[in-house]
């Protein structure tokens, strides 16, 4: 049935738009040098922000196409901390190693778009997603740039797309989770420093579809499934050290990959890639 297939379309879609947000570029804002001695602690406020394409859930199935609803522009703020474990002096310069965790922020009334279940867990009225992993940096000696690579696991808890009670034809709810895997290299000029560099994120998305048939209006058995995709990511930062803070901001570019959904959306090119963009403020302690 069209409706069911322009369901599970609008997820595969949205998996790799919202995982922008968890994922970002650099796991470390800033710098892809080696963290400081064993027990320092960074602690960055950080926005994460995107685009991302809203297709309409009043849809009858009469076509292939689905209209566009918006292009919602997305900011995810943060809490991420990095915990010195380990750092020693090699002849090949300072080689370090440490924990990095993430705090993610969603107001549940952010926007009329998305609604989130009763059960979500919540802090101070906010929606809370956590994402945790390693890192290793190397400041070599000489002229040689830093260099890191780092790998996270972060999620987000479900959120619904659609309202069937208000008029859609379809809803689904979506909770995503991510592997981050990022190689960064970067210089320092006085008090900036450039980092670039590329990775690749390994999504998945747990969800629920809910539809109706266009014809009796009856609702249909819920639908549940996962969803898997693969997306390469590249970023560059500008960082100024303020000591003790560091002011950075990022762009960054999610290369996209033609999935051939069957359903298209008015507009909407499925193969196009993703621009995002993110400030933070760090304080090191």
């Amino acid at each position: 049935m069209a409706v069911c297939q322009a369901a599970h379309d609008a997820v595969f879609a949205a998996l790799p738009a919202v995982s922008i947000l968890i994922g970002g570029g650099n796991p470390k804002l800033g710098t892809a040098a080696a963290n400081g001695k064993f027990g320092s602690i960074t602690l960055t406020l950080r926005a994460t922000h995107t685009l991302v394409v809203l297709p309409s859930t009043e849809y009858d199935g009469s076509t292939d196409t689905v209209k566009l609803v918006r292009r919602h522009h997305t900011t995810l703020p943060s809490v991420d901390v990095g915990f010195g474990l380990f750092k020693k002096e090699m002849p090949t310069g300072t080689v370090g190693v440490e924990f990095l965790g993430s705090v993610f922020l969603m107001d549940p009334d952010g926007t009329p778009y998305l609604t989130y279940p009763e059960d979500t867990r919540k802090v101070g009225g906010y929606v809370i997603g956590f994402g945790w992993g390693m890192r290793f940096g190397l400041t070599p000696k000489g002229s040689l740039p830093f260099a890191s690579l780092s790998v996270t696991k972060r999620d987000l808890p479900h959120y619904t797309y659609g309202d069937l009670a208000a008029g859609s034809t379809y809803s689904y709810t979506l909770g995503i989770s991510a592997i981050n895997i990022r190689l960064l290299a970067g210089r320092q000029f006085g008090k900036f420093e450039f980092t670039m560099g590329a990775g690749a994120d390994m999504l998945k998305g747990t969800y629920s579809v809910l539809y109706t048939d266009p014809e009796t209006e009856a609702l249909q058995p819920q639908v549940d499934s996962t969803r898997s995709a693969l997306r390469i990511i590249t970023t560059a930062n500008a960082a100024l050290d303020l000591k003790p803070m560091r002011l950075t901001f990022e762009a960054g570019y999610q290369v996209g990959k033609d999935e051939k959904l069957p359903t298209i959306v008015r507009t909407v090119d499925p193969r196009s890639g993703r621009f995002f963009a993110g400030a933070g403020l760090a304080v090191r302690f």
